[in-house]
């Protein structure tokens, strides 16, 4: 049986703020994009909040056309205190994975309605590695997994599964422009979160320094204190007795 190979375009987004929630996103082409429908996109650094609207609109287009599968996952602000950053990252990638698997295997549904043997298997309480495995376990003789991100560091998803293939590139804004959509979607999510946020939160100025240590985020933050959305694990000073349980969830 000849196996099909699914490439997935993955990055994650505001992993160093001091407040909001971490965001994982993925592309997935469910065909192979041509030249001209990849030729607008540049490095989301480089360009205007107007062009990355204007490039967003686009990619939506191009999800309703079916071309891709868009999928997000998070960590809230509160599971990034409790478990700590890298299990925060590795629950969120392992989220979207079981969301975009969800899709592509849709004879397969992980977390919905669930043929048996797997229905049973799930019902118990196992941790998200545990059930991507048993997937796998079931698909492999004709799927093969490829996962391409931007960096040097694979998050420890080599290790989780050392079947799937996983790349690495660097300097990735001259190589990949599916990873490029996923930047642009996420600084556009982060955008519009900003401007969906309650009126309570306008005195912490989030629109402007955008979660991120700046002077004015600082002085605001000894003056307001921290909000419910700040991450204390990152405010050590302001909560020196702040503890991290450093443990998986158990349960979805």
């Amino acid at each position: 049986m000849q196996k099909h190979k699914f490439t997935i375009y993955f990055d994650e987004a505001w992993r160093w703020p001091l407040a909001g929630p971490l965001f994982v996103w993925l592309i997935y082409p469910t065909e192979k994009l041509s030249k001209k429908e990849l030729l607008p996109f540049c490095d989301s650094k480089q360009i205007s909040e107007n062009k990355r609207e204007e490039l967003f609109e686009y990619i939506e287009k191009l999800r309703y056309k079916w071309k891709i599968i868009l999928s997000p996952s998070w960590m809230t602000a509160a599971e990034i205190d409790k478990y700590g950053m890298s299990n925060a990252l590795h629950c969120a990638i392992l989220r979207w994975m079981i969301q975009i698997f969800n899709q592509i295997f849709p004879h397969t549904k992980i977390l919905n309605e669930l043929p048996n043997p797997l229905a049973t298997k799930i019902k118990t309480n196992l941790k998200y590695t545990d059930i991507l495995n048993y997937f796998w376990e079931l698909n492999s003789q004709w799927v093969n997994i490829k996962i391409v991100m931007d960096g040097n560091r694979d998050f420890g998803l080599k290790k989780m599964f050392p079947f799937w293939e996983i790349e690495t590139i660097i300097s990735w804004d001259a190589k990949v422009k599916e990873i490029w959509m996923a930047s642009i979607v996420a600084k556009v999510s982060r955008d519009r979160i900003m401007e969906s946020l309650p009126t309570k939160y306008a005195k912490y100025n989030f629109k402007k320094h955008k979660w991120y240590w700046t002077k004015e985020h600082k002085e605001l933050l000894k003056k307001h204190w921290p909000s419910d959305i700040h991450r204390k694990l990152f405010l050590k000073r302001i909560f020196p007795k702040h503890k991290i349980s450093k443990e998986l969830p158990k349960k979805f």
